[in-house]
């Protein structure tokens, strides 16, 4: 309850020094009570409740194909999975090159947590891998034909395919049988995509590159051409494709480039030879291995302007 003191002003000398001195301690501890009115109460403070760690899934696997994070409402992750269906994971990695396999098929492998913006996930890769890749019947550039003894292999010179070179042991080549009706279709694509190619090949204007860091090999490309790489097949190392228009499908680029198991032979380091209809650049490699560059012969300039400006990247030089 509260006090409210009034003073009054009177005169002690009218009063004995006794009542005096009493009447100054009353009114002191008057003014003590109202000093001790009690404090209001305090509310209740709820307890601050610390935020809950987002949820790892660990040791998840996904596969798709491998781009940069690009521009997006998410700000985490260096590059981002695209998954068959069209959705992608953000991913990063401390311990793995994941710029080595730009638009490549790849799985991935680690612990994924949830984003900081609502909807998306981002895995931790802690392991990446590339998916091997099979020609179809309708992508092989071989048939084959048997007789009463042997089976016989031989290079279709108007499939539009990977290059299978005369000299090359048909051990390495993936054999399936080809539809005459496939090898037409093929033919009449691969003969107007050379034809685009060809024209500018001639006006140059090399702006583009093409780059494999796990590889660790540059090469140049035209303007106008679309590159896409397979990595590694079933008949080579590495395979690579150029075309001038965008490439899905194995064999839909007449100009492919391919590393090879062995030391070069046969021809000397940025030779460029015409077998057949096609022309075939050269160029040695490391740890026991070597590139060829195949297209249509209308492409032998832009064969021989890649096999001599193929060179090592710069994380390996």
């Amino acid at each position: 309850m509260d006090v409210t003191v009034y003073w009054m002003s009177i005169p002690f000398s009218r009063y004995p020094m006794k009542k005096n001195f009493l009447f100054a301690a009353s009114i002191i501890g008057i003014l003590s009570l109202a000093a001790c009115k009690p404090a209001a109460p305090v509310e209740n403070v709820p307890e601050e409740i610390p935020e809950e760690e987002p949820e790892v899934m660990e040791d998840v696997t996904y596969e798709g194909t491998l781009e940069a994070a690009g521009i997006s409402i998410y700000m985490e992750g260096t590059h981002r999975l695209v998954l068959s269906g069209g959705d992608f994971i953000l991913l990063e990695s401390d311990t793995e090159d994941l710029n080595g396999y730009m638009n490549e098929q790849i799985s991935v492998r680690g612990d994924v947590r949830s984003t900081v913006e609502a909807g998306g996930l981002i895995m931790t890769v802690e392991n990446i891998a590339l998916l091997e890749q099979e020609a179809s019947s309708a992508d092989s550039s071989v048939m084959f034909a048997e007789n009463s003894e042997e089976m016989t292999v031989r290079s279709l010179s108007s499939a539009a395919s990977v290059t299978v070179v005369p000299e090359r042991s048909s051990a390495s080549v993936t054999v399936q049988p080809v539809a005459s009706s496939s090898i037409g279709n093929e033919s009449a694509k691969l003969e107007e995509r050379t034809e685009k190619m060809t024209k500018d090949a001639n006006a140059g204007e090399w702006t583009q590159q093409y780059c494999s860091t796990h590889i660790g090999f540059c090469i140049p490309v035209h303007k106008n051409w679309w590159f896409k790489s397979f990595g590694t097949t079933t008949s080579y190392l590495w395979h690579v494709e150029l075309g001038p228009e965008e490439l899905q499908n194995l064999g839909d680029g007449p100009l492919v480039v391919n590393l090879l198991s062995g030391a070069l032979s046969g021809a000397a380091d940025t030779e460029v030879k015409v077998q057949g209809n096609y022309a075939v650049g050269y160029r040695t490699w490391t740890d026991n291995r070597h590139f060829e560059i195949s297209a249509p012969v209308e492409l032998q300039a832009a064969v021989q302007h890649i096999t001599a400006n193929l060179a090592a990247s710069e994380s390996q030089e």
